[in-house]
């Protein structure tokens, strides 16, 4: 248990604010005389004493003494030993009625909260195992002696891993979320390790669809979970702290990635890492929890809703938007390293130095925009991280120097803020006997984007002699004119997700 203990002299209408139970982010009720419990907050235990001392006579209108004693125990399994001291501090500063902005804007309580804690390691975990393909290709095919166009057929190919990602994500919307989650979690990082025995490219391409298309399942049932457990006005900032630690996770992969210059066969080292995942899904299948709307679906005991207009509609309009971000994403991930070791010369200790400082502002992007995503809306933010993302990305590919550093950082920082605005709209649209398959095919539908990405790229480098900046400033278009379909979704900010879908009510 944590405790705070506050000094206040305050007059007759603080002593009366201090004396009445809290509804911040937070919901108190009476426990006893003096003391407060709480009914509704990210806690387990949480209790909050007043004890007036003395009136003094400070003043004409005289000043009252109080001491106020708080213990309290955090909902965040593991984290509150992070989380604890920054919540004292808040609790030291005067009282606010609006959350802080560290905090989610609407209160979570304590099973939302302990979802949230035990999802940050599957973030971690399911951005490691997605995250060794883009980053080590290059080294690979060095090894096996293979070019681009080889590449980008390899890397389109593992793309078909998204067909057992819709298996899994069916499986949830009819077994539940929390099983399938740990098994496709499991059987990726199984068939990551397996991959550092490659004994060609094909098999290593092979053992990568397997973990590739797992690991995308084991990613959109995090983003399901997430969205079924966050209060209607926190879904795109937990869907933004998700993505910062999903990013730590990527970036464990570059700190590996030095590793792969040591040798032709190093690169296999930062596969075997991947086994270090199994602990955390032990710890995961020990703590984690059904989702209640999933819970409370199987109460129902109903058959999937039908499917309507509406659905079709937002899927069709989720689907466009997808495909097109793929398509420049997708290449522009895979063939980074490619570029900067094949045009600009960089070693391998130096494409991990370059990654890490053009990836790190991330948080910077994703901090701002989460928030900003659930207080003033979705479109608005989706559309700026759109166009100044894929503009500055652009840039990148096309000089090298200074300019391609401050432009890569630029791309990543504004880019970020498509996540938290456009990426929370697939668990939000759906019902819930839907949501897992429809957000599975809205990955598989992405997916064409990216291999015709992947393909057109490889092939206009490597037999057109294109140089990867026109490749990429030729492809930009397409994005750029998703823009208009952003513009036509819903707004779906402080909504909750029975107001969104009628079939759960």
């Amino acid at each position: 248990m944590a405790r705070v203990v506050n000094q206040h002299l305050v007059n007759q209408d603080a002593l009366q604010q201090l004396q009445t139970p809290r509804v911040d982010w937070l919901v108190e009720e009476t426990a006893t005389p003096g003391g407060f419990g709480f009914a509704d907050g990210p806690f387990t235990q949480w209790h909050r004493a007043i004890h007036v001392e003395e009136q003094s006579s400070v003043d004409a209108d005289g000043l009252y003494r109080v001491t106020e004693t708080i213990d309290y125990r955090l909902a965040l399994p593991i984290w509150r030993v992070v989380a604890s001291p920054l919540i004292s501090w808040q609790l030291r500063r005067p009282h606010r009625v609006d959350a802080p902005f560290w905090a989610p804007p609407e209160r979570f309580d304590a099973k939302g909260a302990q979802s949230f804690a035990l999802l940050i390691f599957a973030a971690l975990a399911a951005a490691y195992l997605g995250t060794l393909l883009s980053q080590t290709i290059t080294f690979v095919a060095e090894e096996f002696d293979k070019g681009t166009s080889t590449q980008g057929w390899v890397t389109s190919l593992t793309r078909g891993g998204a067909l057992l990602a819709l298996l899994v994500v069916r499986e949830a919307d009819r077994v539940g979320r929390r099983r399938m989650l740990l098994l496709a979690g499991t059987l990726s990082t199984l068939f990551a390790v397996v991959a550092a025995v490659s004994p060609n490219i094909w098999f290593f391409g092979g053992t990568q669809t397997l973990s590739r298309g797992f690991a995308t399942g084991f990613g959109i049932l995090i983003g399901v979970i997430a969205a079924e457990e966050s209060p209607a006005g926190s879904r795109a900032w937990i869907t933004s702290v998700l993505t910062l630690f999903a990013g730590l996770g990527s970036g464990m992969v570059l700190w590996l990635l030095p590793l792969a210059g040591t040798g032709p066969r190093a690169w296999r080292l930062i596969f075997l890492a991947a086994i270090l995942i199994f602990p955390v899904l032990f710890g995961l299948s020990k703590r984690l929890e059904e989702s209640r709307r999933f819970q409370a679906h199987l109460k129902r005991k109903e058959a999937p809703a039908p499917i309507t207009s509406t659905m079709k509609r937002r899927f069709i309009m989720l689907a466009t938007v997808g495909v097109a971000l793929s398509m420049f994403s997708a290449p522009a991930s895979n063939f980074q390293n490619e570029y900067l070791r094949e045009t600009r010369g960089f070693s391998a200790t130096r494409i991990s130095l370059y990654a890490a400082i053009v990836n790190t502002p991330i948080g910077i992007g994703v901090a701002i925009a989460g928030p900003q995503a659930d207080r003033r809306g979705r479109r608005v933010v989706g559309i700026i991280g759109i166009i100044g993302g894929i503009g500055f990305a652009v840039l990148r590919y096309g000089f090298g120097g200074s300019i391609m550093w401050i432009t890569g950082s630029l791309a990543t920082i504004v880019g970020a803020a498509t996540i938290p605005a456009l990426g929370v709209y697939g668990p939000e649209l759906f019902p819930t006997s839907r949501r897992g398959l429809a957000n599975g095919m809205l990955t598989c539908v992405a997916v064409v984007g990216s291999v015709i990405g992947l393909v057109f790229v490889g092939q206009v480098t490597e037999n057109w002699n294109w140089s990867f900046g026109k490749a990429f400033a030729v492809l930009a278009i397409v994005p750029l004119l998703a823009v208009f379909v952003v513009a036509r979704y819903p707004e779906t900010s402080q909504r909750e997700l029975e107001e969104l879908n009628p079939e759960d009510q």
